[in-house]
């Protein structure tokens, strides 16, 4: 009896959803109430191979509904998927729970003026309501769509309630959360019981992906230290969210677990569970087996997709991995290390703190060196050792600083006779960068020069010319411009005839 459940849920499952099938993807509306863990599960649902996410929408829960869905356009517009449309809930008539300030900051117990420059703060009152986005969604797909649902059922009931058809529209449900009767309805179910009662009964086959505690992933510092060496702005965001002390001191005490992310971990590898049809006429399918084991492998390889089709990354010679902890860095340096790494990539992380100990200070042109560098070789898809270089920047200071940048970023070295430096009698700071028969020409633009010697000749009016306050100086703005100059904004392309 027991397999004929076990086959009667797998042929539900399958004949809902062509979810293994590679070549399509299900078209998927996401209903979350913005908690640390929803965040995290929105980013492994936006990197599935099996889903295509085409609203997302809040509801009221860790997050209020409305301020829920202005960070969720923040996340997108970080991410660079503001095409997803959004949409938030009603409010409920319950008290907010605990943990609603640290959810609706990100993470971030305040977020200061560099945080805000990564995560511009979300536009609450553009936010339209959630019915009217679910509604959309599943008009413009005729084949019907599956609804995740990582927060209280809210949205999905009253959608229910106000036109009950929609319910044909909607393939199946899959839900982090608990039946209404269970003895432990869990915060999902509780938080909003007459909404899953309603959806429960409506006859929709609902998914409940809700594995014991025990079976649960923790998202631990050694999980985030393996997401933060994968290049992409979802690791950005995952460690620019875990930067807070809090949030630090509760993720070293293993406080976080992977809960909502539990659905989009089976979506895409579905080898990892099974399900029990609950006895009675709707079609609902109970958790019945979870595999922990991989699962902390199949996180990073979701979260790792995004990196895919971005330059080779650098691989360590002599080093077992390339530091990214703050706490290995200079004091003054340990406050800036998540930020940098968020704002510009691990790639150019790598080339920049190595092109610092080369260089043997912090200098402001040898930061720009290796990002003009990284640039090339993403221009040109070039791997490290690829290119050759011609830096016109000459061989006096502090032009020629840029060299050392340009060396560690390419691997163009001098040694190898791959970067060439001669010694113009009018240096400038630009290169020209080869591959085959490519050539591409960088220069620092000129507006970003007169910045740097504007600031560079303050300090020198303010501190006097090398003293010890001038150098402490000029070591804080590296800080900044290494943070805040984008290397996709500060230079002159020009691709030459060879």
């Amino acid at each position: 009896m027991k397999k004929v459940v076990q086959c009667l849920a797998l042929l539900l499952l399958f004949s809902t959803t062509p979810l293994w099938a590679h070549e399509e993807l299900t078209p998927a509306i996401v209903d979350t109430d913005m908690a640390l863990d929803d965040v995290r599960a929105i980013l492994l649902m936006l990197n599935s191979q099996q889903l295509k996410v085409k609203a997302i929408v809040t509801s009221d829960g860790a997050s209020s509904p409305g301020t829920g869905c202005g960070n969720l356009r923040r996340i997108l517009h970080f991410l660079g998927k503001e095409g997803i449309s959004v949409g938030a809930g009603r409010e409920l008539n319950a008290p907010p729970p605990p943990w609603r300030g640290m959810s609706e900051t990100l993470g971030w117990s305040d977020l200061d003026s560099d945080n805000k420059q990564l995560l511009p703060e979300g536009d609450k009152t553009a936010c339209p309501e959630s019915l009217s986005v679910i509604q959309k969604a599943l008009t413009e797909n005729d084949q019907g769509v599956s609804y995740i649902c990582i927060g209280p059922l809210t949205n999905i009931a009253d959608l229910l309630k106000r036109e009950p058809g929609a319910a044909k529209r909607i393939r199946n449900i899959f839900y982090y959360g608990a039946l209404p009767d269970d003895s432990k309805p869990e915060w999902n179910t509780s938080r909003d019981m007459e909404a899953a009662r309603v959806v429960f009964s409506a006859g929709i086959p609902v998914f409940v992906v809700r594995p014991s505690d025990g079976e649960l992933l923790t998202f631990d510092p050694a999980l985030l230290r393996e997401i933060r060496k994968i290049d992409s702005q979802e690791s950005r965001l995952l460690s620019l969210m875990y930067e807070n002390e809090k949030t630090g001191r509760l993720l070293a005490e293993g406080h976080f677990k992977a809960w909502d992310e539990s659905v989009p971990l089976y979506l895409d590898n579905p080898e990892i569970a099974s399900f029990v049809k609950v006895e009675g006429e709707n079609p609902i399918l109970r958790l019945s087996q979870w595999e922990s084991g991989p699962l902390r492998a199949a996180y990073l390889a979701i979260l790792g997709r995004s990196g895919k089709g971005k330059i080779e990354e650098r691989i360590p010679v002599v080093l077992d991995a390339y530091p990214i902890e703050p706490s290995r860095f200079q004091k003054d340096l340990q406050p800036w290390v998540n930020r940098i790494i968020a704002a510009n990539g691990m790639e150019e992380w790598k080339a920049t703190v190595l092109t610092n100990e080369l260089h043997r200070h912090l200098g402001i042109y040898s930061i720009i060196g290796a990002k003009m560098g990284i640039l090339a070789r993403e221009t040109l898809h070039a791997s490290l050792d690829e290119l050759t270089v011609e830096s016109r920047a000459g061989l006096k200071p502090p032009f020629s600083c840029l060299n050392d940048g340009l060396q560690v970023s390419t691997g163009a070295s001098l040694g190898r006779g791959t970067i060439a430096v001669p010694e113009n009698s009018r240096p400038s700071l630009e290169a020209v960068f080869s591959k085959g028969n490519r050539m591409l020409r960088l220069r620092l633009k000129e507006s970003i020069r007169e910045r740097i010697t504007s600031d560079i000749r303050m300090s020198v009016q303010k501190y006097g010319d090398v003293t010890p306050e001038y150098f402490r100086e000029v070591r804080r703005l590296s800080f900044d411009y290494w943070m805040n100059l984008n290397r996709n904004e500060i230079f002159d392309r020009e691709f030459l005839s060879p």
